[in-house]
């Protein structure tokens, strides 16, 4: 994360301390995630709020949630760009085929198993095409 991004951060969090005494209420603290330009799930952001033990969040405990949250949605936008890549028709799909290909040779070697296994609770249509922008 550059630090634009953690200046951005700490100005909109400090725009929902409404009281200036360096928190926000737990309740707000989606808000300010989502404003940021992070989209986590319900479900994610109430498995946070389950960790968290007051009703008020420190800047020192959100930059870390947020940080986490923010390195995973770059990884999906990075993931995003190399299925570009790969849908050469720009139709938003791509081959299964492909696909197995190029995480084979991602930073994360994968076999064929554990490719299919992570592609199981995708839908491949009747081409062996995976609609990546869904």
């Amino acid at each position: 994360m550059n630090d634009n991004k953690l200046n951005e951060c700490k100005t909109v969090f400090d725009i929902f301390d409404k009281d200036k005494d360096g928190k926000i209420a737990k309740k707000e603290w989606g808000d300010v995630i989502r404003i940021l330009g992070t989209y986590p799930s319900k479900n994610d952001l109430e498995k946070i709020n389950e960790t968290l033990k007051s009703d008020l969040i420190s800047y020192d405990v959100f930059l870390p949630i947020f940080k986490d949250i923010y390195s995973k949605k770059e990884s999906e936008d990075d993931l995003i760009n190399q299925f570009k890549q790969l849908d050469k028709e720009n139709k938003g799909k791509i081959n299964l085929t492909d696909l197995k290909n190029l995480m084979s040779k991602s930073d994360d070697v994968l076999n064929y198993k554990e490719i299919e296994e992570i592609l199981k609770e995708d839908s491949v249509d009747s081409e062996g095409n995976i609609d990546y922008r869904s």
